[in-house]
């Protein structure tokens, strides 16, 4: 890939926040479900009572794998380093 002599400065310069190259792909709630080993209906519910973030789509709900991630982290019972 080729930057340009500006973006390459940018991409240097400590003070300009870096700017993600790829936006990650929005999860569906089978998906979710699948990811927690759980039922749609359970993460319908945690979308509803806002304890899961997610973007509504028309009559569907998408989940970033980041907020996904933020809620497991989330429902940790003991701090700890994991893999």
């Amino acid at each position: 890939m080729h930057h340009s002599k500006h973006a390459r400065m940018l991409l240097m310069d400590p003070l300009v926040a870096p700017v993600p190259l790829a936006i990650p792909r929005l999860l569906e709630v089978s998906h979710v479900a699948h990811r927690l080993s759980a039922s749609q209906e359970f993460v319908r519910r945690l979308i509803r009572e806002k304890r899961l973030a997610a973007i509504r789509l028309g009559t569907r709900y998408r989940v970033d794998p980041h907020d996904l991630e933020a809620y497991i982290d989330g429902c940790r019972t003991a701090q700890g380093k994991h893999p």
